[in-house]
């Protein structure tokens, strides 16, 4: 199968390589049994998201950040001693702006391919909705949906990756679709800590 929608001037599918991968790797993708059967290929890399965002919008390179400290538990099994450590944790990604470094929004999908603690990367969309990124990582080029975290709890990529996929069928740029956003819950937020781009070294236990 081929690509077959409108292209708007500008947007992303009018560079021939960023087509002839989706085509490949997304429209004819083939997945193994167990790929087929779970919510990767709808939520990460869904077919008409895809080809509807990066027919639509241009790629934008911004910045990111992957990785940050977070107080786990220390004791798993014992949930009811409120001893905590830091701990590195790979949920999100922080895009920024690289003009001048400050953060744009923070994202979550079910394929996440980049490397830590920061790189850059392409992304299509409305990074304050959800969109599409391109990544390299290990010389390989990955496409996926991904959403910011206040389309759900920022750990639940799952759910995150449902409301991205939904979202991604149907924005275009002169009509933003009506969302309700959700602030993270305090008890995600209080146990955060910096972003290993930033503090590589795990934390004081007084931060």
């Amino acid at each position: 199968m081929t690509i077959d929608v409108p292209i708007r001037p500008g947007a992303a599918l009018n560079d021939p390589e960023t087509r002839r991968f989706v085509e490949d790797n997304i429209i004819n993708a083939k997945y193994n049994w167990i790929m087929r059967h779970s919510y990767i290929p709808d939520r990460a890399y869904n077919k008409e998201g895809i080809v509807n965002i990066l027919a639509n919008y241009p790629w934008q390179e911004y910045g990111y950040k992957y990785g940050r400290w977070q107080r786990e538990l220390f004791f798993d099994e014992l949930p009811f001693i409120p001893l905590r450590t830091w701990e590195k944790k790979y949920q999100t990604l922080l895009l920024i702006d690289p003009r001048d470094g400050s953060p744009v929004e923070e994202v979550n999908g079910m394929a996440k391919s980049v490397e830590p603690p920061s790189g850059r990367l392409l992304f299509a969309g409305d990074p304050h909705l959800a969109g599409v990124i391109s990544t390299m990582r290990d010389g390989k080029r990955n496409i996926s949906i991904v959403g910011s975290t206040r389309l759900g709890n920022p750990e639940g990529d799952q759910q995150i990756g449902a409301r991205a996929r939904d979202l991604t069928k149907v924005m275009v740029p002169e009509h933003a679709p009506q969302v309700q956003l959700f602030n993270p819950p305090k008890e995600y937020v209080k146990y955060l800590g910096p972003w290993l781009a930033d503090h590589p070294e795990k934390p004081s236990n007084r931060l």
